[in-house]
């Protein structure tokens, strides 16, 4: 849980007392329930949108403090203007909103941030359970590898279906909690087909292929995607970074000699224009790339 000022237990101890906003607020983002439970984190919704809250007003105290001590040392120079004023007001309000808007989105930022870990090792994970169940291992010995291999968050959720079932669970049930809080969708439809061909008392190994060769067509096609959707991107980064300053300086130079008027102020904007859009679009490409193991 993202906190500042002070630790997460402490947040959640002294926001309980914030309950009531909370469920008010609760009502606003509805779906924070299986986003908690997707970003792995074992908190109620309404006792971490408290904490939230608590660490906003708590925020806002430190910020109000801060800028009382500015606005004085600002009288005692001289430097107090209205729009200093204004400044300083606009921080204490606005530096909490934002902080709250993304402590509530945290959970989401994490569900994506698994979902990417899970989809890439997933691959190797279904493909050693297919390999073992081939060779006449048990399908629970099979989850029990998998949890004791490197295939990071996968094994951690299979490790903990496999703690569910030595706990008395059966091995549906436990794969069936599996599936409903790990994020990815590619783990999620392996593990409810595998599931279904348990209860059905199919061929397991024959199904484990066919879910094998799933995940593989699924992130080939997510790739394929990914590399169709690169060129008209490269050629809107090279529109807007290469050509657009080149070609549009120099026409602006013209048109500036022409019509008398100032362009010097066109060599302020463009720099901090092609940083901000070099930035943008690094995410942009960045956040698109599928997470694959293939």
């Amino acid at each position: 849980m993202p906190s500042i000022i002070i630790s997460p237990d402490k947040a959640l101890f002294f926001g309980r007392r914030f309950r009531f906003l909370s469920i008010s607020v609760k009502k606003i983002v509805p779906d924070i329930d299986n986003s908690l439970i997707e970003a792995g984190i074992s908190i109620p919704a309404v006792d971490y949108i408290a904490a939230g809250i608590f660490v906003v007003l708590l925020l806002m105290m430190v910020l109000l403090g801060m800028v009382s001590l500015l606005v004085l040392v600002a009288i005692r120079k001289g430097l107090l203007t209205f729009n200093l004023l204004e400044i300083l007001v606009l921080m204490v309000t606005l530096v909490p909103v934002i902080y709250l808007v993304y402590f509530i989105n945290y959970p989401k930022l994490q569900a994506t941030r698994r979902r990417s870990k899970l989809d890439e090792t997933v691959v190797f994970a279904i493909r050693e359970i297919m390999i073992k169940v081939g060779s006449g291992v048990p399908i629970f010995n099979a989850l029990l590898d998998v949890s004791n291999s490197d295939y990071g968050l996968v094994s951690e959720e299979f490790k903990i279906a496999v703690e569910e079932i030595q706990s008395g669970i059966s091995q549906e049930v436990a794969l069936q909690n599996l599936s409903k809080r790990v994020p990815s969708q590619s783990l999620r439809r392996a593990v409810d087909i595998l599931v279904n061909a348990i209860k059905s008392g199919s061929d397991v190994h024959g199904t484990l292929i066919l879910i094998n060769d799933m995940l593989i067509k699924k992130q080939q096609s997510d790739m394929k995607t990914y590399a169709a959707e690169l060129t008209p991107m490269s050629m809107a980064y090279m529109l807007v970074s290469v050509v657009l300053p080149s070609l549009g300086m120099s026409v602006f130079l013209i048109l500036g000699s022409i019509g008398h008027f100032n362009t010097i102020y066109i060599l302020y904007i463009v720099p901090p224009f092609l940083l901000v859009f070099q930035i943008f679009f690094m995410g942009m490409v960045s956040n698109r790339r599928p997470a694959v193991g293939v």
